[in-house]
């Protein structure tokens, strides 16, 4: 594959981002009408991903009539895609943490790179940018710089955690697109922690709720000795969700006010997860998200806790099941479709008129029971 054909893109992408580069070529006329296209194992060694990942991508071009195929050939291009239905012109930015494969900000990013590419936009990628990084600022500012330079209309942004800086660099990232003119909408949580809130859109998850329902249903399986478990520096939508936490809590009577039920302790600490178990003897935990969740369960392992027999464990975002974890964990699942296309309809508004005020679009979770609670 020459770079004239196929410019270079980020080393790891997932199948809705090599549909979206794969489809821009063909729009711009990069790729002449019937030239075949690389083979399957020719693109996944270009785009650095699985051959059901490029078989995915090239199948929506096939939906669209826009490549064809029989078994054992090449994919071929039939038509370039109609001007009128895309707006290549318009390209917008997004900026997500990653906290690891298959985490919530991963079926996110997929989600809403399709939800842009049905209605013809282009997305473009700044990357998973690791909260852990020592490089992080500097990972960032580029990115923003890029961006800017790409003259991107419009970006999406996951504010960051986990990292002690995060609230600093997450006000420096507005500020960079809001100085350049480039509109944001932000997703997940605001940059300002509640009660504060800043001057941008936001579609999210209702947190607050969540927290409560899962709290809520907790309580009604018999559970009263309920923590929330956390790590440090979490994102500001966790402390929302910790409210609804206590809310539930206080309204069933159950809320102890002479201790803490806030437990912050990084995810991998399993001997002192082990250790505040043992002392604090609690029947249930509600966890920050799944992945929190799923650590929690194997530090119940190794001293022989049984989950849910001595011990409940709920979370948020209902991964378990797409991970393809051992356990199925109760969790509250996020309307990532209905975020999604929020955003999207959000951010076309805004782009068109920048003055509009700013607005907190939330969605209700659904809790899915799971065996990790009685």
């Amino acid at each position: 594959m020459g770079n004239a054909v196929y410019p270079s893109v980020m080393a790891t992408v997932k199948s809705g981002l090599v549909y979206q580069d794969l489809l821009k070529r063909i729009t711009e006329g990069d790729l002449t009408k019937k030239i075949h296209l690389p083979s399957e194992n020719q693109l996944a060694d270009y785009y650095d991903c699985s051959r059901p990942t490029i078989r995915k991508a090239v199948a929506s071009l096939r939906d669209q009539g826009l490549v064809n195929s029989t078994k054992g050939s090449c994919a071929y291009i039939t038509r370039a895609a109609p001007a009128e239905k895309t707006h290549a012109e318009t390209f917008m930015g997004i900026i997500f943490p990653n906290m690891g494969p298959e985490f919530f900000f991963d079926y996110l990013s997929r989600n809403l790179a399709q939800c842009a590419s049905e209605q013809g936009y282009s997305l473009a990628w700044g990357g998973y940018l690791s909260p852990q990084s020592d490089m992080l600022k500097l990972d960032i500012l580029e990115t923003c710089e890029r961006f800017i330079a790409q003259k991107i209309q419009g970006v999406f942004f996951a504010p960051f955690g986990i990292h002690p800086k995060s609230d600093l660099i997450n006000r420096e990232i507005v500020e960079t697109f809001s100085a350049a003119g480039v509109p944001l909408v932000l997703l997940d949580a605001d940059v300002e922690s509640y009660p504060e809130r800043s001057s941008f859109n936001l579609v999210s998850l209702d947190n607050f709720q969540a927290g409560y329902l899962a709290t809520s249903y907790m309580l009604s399986r018999g559970l009263r000795r309920l923590y929330f478990l956390a790590p440090p520096f979490s994102h500001h939508s966790v402390r929302l969700r910790y409210m609804g936490f206590r809310e539930a809590l206080l309204d069933s009577g159950e809320l102890r006010r002479e201790q803490s039920c806030y437990i912050e302790l990084n995810r991998d600490d399993h001997e002192e997860l082990t250790r505040f178990i043992k002392k604090k003897r609690p029947d249930g935990i509600l966890c920050s998200n799944d992945l929190t969740a799923m650590s929690a369960l194997r530090s119940c392992e190794a001293p022989g806790i049984r989950v849910p027999e001595d011990l409940s464990l709920a979370s948020f975002d209902n991964l378990s099941r797409q991970m393809l974890f051992p356990r199925s964990i109760t969790s509250v699942e996020q309307p990532i479709g209905d975020i999604s296309r929020s955003a999207l309809s959000t951010m076309i508004r805004l782009i068109s008129n920048p003055v509009l005020p700013p607005t907190h679009m939330s969605f209700p979770g659904v809790l899915v029971v799971g065996d990790s609670t009685i």
